[in-house]
Formats: C-alpha cells, sequence, structure tokens
C-alpha cells in the first residue's frame, strides 16, 4: 500500500540519525512534519521544512497526526509512543520492532514516477538493502524518463476509443525492452519512437 502523505501531518519522535532520515523521506513525499526529542541533532534543526521541538515527548505531541514514527534508544518511550498513536487514530511505525507497527518503510528505489520497494517485513533489513541496491543498478534514470513520456501517450491512446484488444497491443509494445532503452537519448528521441511504434500496430490494425 502506498499512502498519498501530500499535505498530511507527520510526527518523528527521536533525534538521531534515524530521526533524521525518516524525517526527511516523509518530507520528501510531501507531508508536513514535526520532530520531537529533547536534542536535535544539527541538521534536523537546520532543516528548513522540518517543524522541529526541542522537548521530551508527551503524548499531546500525536493529536491530530496521520502517521507516527518512533526513533528514538529508549524501547519505553517507543512503545508509549505507538499506544499513544493508535489512541489517537494514527497509523505508527516503531523503528526495528515490527511486533509494535502497523506498517513497515521498505527499502525504496525511485526513478521519477516509478517506485520499487523491497522489504522482508522487518525480517532482515539489511537484506532489503541489498536487494534495493542491486535494483538501483537494474533500474537506471532513464525510467524517469520513459514514465514521463509514456504517461502523456498513455492518455492519447485511451482518448482514441480504441478497443481492449488493440489497446492491450499497443501498451505491451511499449514496454518492449528496445523502447525503454530508447530512454536512455532523452525524452524527444523516445517519444519519437513511441509514436511510430503506434503508428505500426495501427496501421496492421487498419
Amino acid at each position: 500500500m502506498m499512502f498519498n502523505l501530500v499535505g498530511r501531518p507527520a510526527l518523528v519522535v527521536g533525534g538521531g540519525r534515524v530521526a533524521l532520515r525518516k524525517a526527511r523521506t516523509l518530507s520528501d513525499a510531501g507531508a508536513k512534519v514535526r520532530v520531537v526529542a529533547p536534542e536535535l541533532l544539527p541538521e534536523l534543526a537546520a532543516d528548513t521544512r522540518l517543524d522541529c521541538v526541542a522537548a521530551a515527548y508527551a503524548a499531546g505531541h500525536v493529536a491530530g497526526m496521520f502517521l507516527v514514527i518512533a526513533a528514538t534508544d529508549d524501547a519505553a518511550v517507543n512503545a508509549r509512543v505507538a499506544a499513544d498513536a493508535r489512541a489517537a487514530g494514527a497509523i505508527v511505525n516503531v523503528v526495528d520492532t515490527p511486533a509494535l507497527c502497523d506498517f513497515i518503510v521498505p527499502s525504496v528505489v525511485e526513478r521519477g514516477r516509478l517506485v520499487i520497494a523491497a522489504s522482508t517485513g522487518g525480517a532482515a533489513p539489511s537484506l532489503a538493502r541489498k536487494i534495493r541496491e542491486r535494483l538501483e543498478r537494474e533500474f537506471g534514470p532513464e525510467y524517469a524518463v520513459y514514465c514521463d513520456v509514456m504517461d502523456d501517450l498513455r492518455r492519447d491512446i485511451q482518448a482514441r476509443g480504441l478497443s481492449d484488444d488493440l489497446r492491450r497491443r499497443l501498451f505491451e509494445r511499449l514496454t518492449e525492452p528496445d523502447l525503454i532503452a530508447a530512454a536512455r537519448d532523452g525524452a524527444a528521441a523516445l517519444r519519437e519512437k513511441m509514436i511510430a511504434a503506434v503508428a505500426e500496430i495501427l496501421g496492421e490494425a487498419k
């Protein structure tokens, strides 16, 4: 499941490196992030996207939150954050404690609109990380270009009123490796080759 976090309030409890990583990930996804901890890394305080509160965690901090992440090094505090978050109607993740989590944060590869996630359900995070590293090598930046061009072309194809079978043939052709590879030459070159492929199939269908 992938949530749309744009504009949603999120809380990260913790002021260390893990909290910094989680807070930045949420902020990159568009969430309105508040970070609470008695002591905050300078990088947290310096990130103007984050609302940082230098204070000990209290139950009131979860009020109104959509999502809460507990990322302290104190198991008792993390458990209290999880209980308070659920009582307030928020979904919660406790770092390195799957049993207390409503959701698991996977290792993610992002190439523009393409998002690939690897997760072991918290059993082996290091394995998920290694799989992510393999995926990063296999799926290069051309996939971001491809998805942008494909989005425009898909809208055009759907607006043509074609049969289901013909649309299926078109979309299968447009996801062939030669066209994805063409994205390495840029959006203009890819669009030209995609349009030619569409014209060829439509010509055959007449």
